[in-house]
């Protein structure tokens, strides 16, 4: 007979494993981005030319805990001509970031003092390479419906375009009210 905690406590450990399994598939992952070219728009504004650098260095003071995500730098040649003996008058250049649907940022510029004639927008946060994926798994199970626990380890194989998870388990089996044994599983599956 199965003592009356024993189902609560099975439900308990699912709805906790299915709240852990959805946030952990429920992340987004990280958007590596890569080189892009200048495009010029019809407003006479400048996507800036995107040159990933995860070793760039920002001009400005950062202040304590903020996050440099980009470097941007834009050259404006001034509408106005300067008089001889006077300085140029100051240019403003509007910079805007922005998230395109791929999940890339980009920087826009702008001036109404003049046109851009060129920029660099580096990506610092992203520009360094990806981790490489975690392929190995291991843990251990437990068998609510006898008691039983056991251990599992799993890899992820790529194959062709797909990764297929191979794995081994090792569980405690119950023949009888005190008989023991050893019972193992060879799993394979595909990963998401």
């Amino acid at each position: 007979m199965m003592p009356r905690r024993l189902p609560l406590a099975a439900i308990a450990i699912a709805i906790f494993a299915a709240a852990a399994a959805g946030w952990w598939f429920g992340q987004p992952k990280p958007v590596q981005e890569t080189a892009a070219p200048e495009q010029h728009q019809a407003d006479g504004s400048v996507i800036l030319e995107r040159r990933p650098d995860p070793k760039a260095k920002p001009k400005q003071q950062i202040p304590r805990k903020a996050k440099v995500e980009r470097v941007a730098q834009v050259v404006v040649q001034p509408d106005a001509i300067a008089e001889a003996g006077k300085p140029c008058p100051p240019v403003t250049v509007d910079m805007t970031l922005i998230r395109e649907p791929d999940g890339m940022r980009r920087v826009l510029a702008s001036s109404p003092d003049g046109q851009i004639v060129g920029g660099i927008d580096v990506p610092v946060d992203t520009a360094a390479p990806p981790e490489p994926p975690k392929r190995w798994g291991a843990g251990i199970s437990w068998s609510p419906a006898d008691s039983t626990a056991g251990v599992w380890i799993e890899r992820d194989v790529p194959v062709f375009s797909r990764v297929v998870r191979v794995g081994a388990e090792v569980n405690q089996a119950r023949v009888g009210i005190d008989a023991g044994g050893i019972e193992t599983r060879v799993r394979v599956g595909f990963a998401f």
